[in-house]
């Protein structure tokens, strides 16, 4: 959980930073939040790693690892969504922010299911979460590219 406020509270900064800022500075806090994507997807890697391996006994570590990713991509989102204007938008923006919706909306939909799922679904679970935190991620990098 300290990695989740640590997040929320930088992008919170940042956001409040970021209104007043010259041009210049805004480009040191985006190189941040650049920073803070890179951070966030090596983090992915290896609790992604862990959890193909881990045991139904390691269930509450893995769904926890797996909150704490969503709450860094939500963070993430956030930011992202704060400089997106659908009117100012392309037509391929627009569709890039509509696909980042659905797939994090499936992701927590998945997630939820990886917290409630017995022995006999718990692999299952564990690969119904992973495909959908590649999907959110492979959708936010796409949104974040237009």
């Amino acid at each position: 959980m300290k990695i989740t406020s640590l997040l929320s509270t930088t992008a919170l900064a940042a956001a409040l930073v970021f209104a007043g800022c010259t041009k210049q500075e805004q480009q040191k806090v985006g190189a941040s939040v650049k920073d803070a994507y890179e951070d966030t997807k090596a983090a992915a890697a290896r609790t992604w790693d862990k959890a193909k391996a881990a045991t139904w006994d390691k269930r509450g570590e893995v769904t926890e690892s797996a909150k704490a990713l969503g709450a860094r991509m939500d963070a993430q989102l956030s930011e992202l969504r704060a400089n997106y204007s659908e009117a100012k938008a392309s037509a391929s923006r627009k569709t890039a922010m509509d696909e980042v919706k659905r797939d994090e909306a499936d992701y927590k939909q998945k997630l939820d299911a990886l917290g409630t799922a017995t022995a006999d679904t718990w692999d299952a679970a564990k690969r119904n979460v992973i495909a959908a935190w590649d999907k959110l991620e492979a959708s936010y990098r796409k949104a974040r590219a237009d």
